[in-house]
């Protein structure tokens, strides 16, 4: 019974305030297309993507979220193009996006790469209310049943072989069709970074920052530190503030790459649930080699 009034306050608390994005662990793993549509064509080679994220299990009605990415060069490489489909569920309520994100890579000096990007898509939201109790039918809140919202983001991308800087707004405009007092998709704003240090010839480290905020919500801080040899086998730990400690492993063989983490809660639902997992599956298009670690392209992983 407590998780299911727990669970109907997260859902009343979804619809009352703003649809959030979906939250990921696994940042820094050419995964940034979700957030950022600069990022399609940072890589060097074109690349696909598959992710897999369940939240808090055990605990009834706790997110899932499954998504697919496709991103890559199509003119001179400096237009390049990416598709993401997420599907996302949370209690009472499935959302499903599409979107095309179209991105132009300028050289803006000797080391550096600006990208500067857009996206256009369509959020689907249904919400099952019959999960819910005691719910008023006559409450204007409860009869939208179906949302179908376009709506446009934008983002920029600055990469050098050790750096990246990115700020976003993936949903930057929604046109919802339905009264102002039952908007439910609002802009969610991400800063981020990461740095490369090479310890020596076969072990470096990738600290990374990653900043998320809403209105009527609290920011919320990704600190990520991971630790790779020969650009090959990646192990790393983060914390996620007010939520969670992770752990992950990455690898990547030949065009191939993967990744794992674990949440641990450390947010007062730790007692109602053993933790998130969530797996990264990719397949890098191009010569069938270990990258270069000094490629600047490859740094996203």
């Amino acid at each position: 019974m407590k998780k299911l009034i727990i669970l109907a306050f997260i859902c009343a608390n979804f619809l009352a305030k703003a649809q959030q994005e979906p939250q990921f662990t696994l940042n820094q793993f050419n995964s940034q297309l979700e957030i950022n549509p600069a990022y399609a064509g940072a890589n060097i080679n074109s690349s696909i993507s598959l992710r897999s994220r369940k939240q808090w299990v055990g605990f009834t009605g706790s997110p899932s979220t499954f998504n697919f990415n496709l991103e890559g060069k199509l003119i001179n490489k400096q237009l390049a193009a990416g598709l993401t489909l997420i599907r996302d569920r949370i209690g009472i309520i499935q959302s499903n996006s599409l979107g095309i994100s179209l991105s132009s890579h300028l050289i803006v000096s000797e080391e550096g790469t600006l990208a500067l990007g857009i996206k256009m898509g369509v959020n689907f939201m249904k919400s099952d209310f019959s999960m819910l109790t005691n719910v008023d039918p006559s409450d204007p809140l409860y009869n939208t049943k179906n949302i179908t919202s376009p709506f446009v983001g934008f983002g920029a991308l600055y990469y050098t072989e050790k750096l990246y800087i990115g700020f976003a707004i993936p949903d930057v405009k929604s046109f919802e069709n339905v009264s102002p007092r039952l908007k439910v998709y609002k802009p969610h704003y991400y800063l981020y970074g990461g740095y490369k240090i090479f310890l020596n010839s076969d072990i470096d480290i990738r600290p990374a920052l990653l900043g998320k905020y809403v209105s009527a919500a609290p920011i919320v801080i990704d600190a990520a530190m991971d630790v790779w040899y020969k650009n090959q086998f990646g192990f790393g730990f983060s914390y996620r503030t007010m939520d969670a400690i992770n752990v992950m492993i990455k690898g990547q063989f030949h065009n191939f790459y993967l990744g794992y983490s674990y949440d641990m809660t450390v947010s007062k639902l730790r007692t109602l649930n053993s933790g998130t997992h969530e797996i990264l599956l990719g397949f890098s298009f191009g010569k069938n080699s270990i990258p270069d670690r000094n490629q600047n392209s490859r740094y996203f992983k």
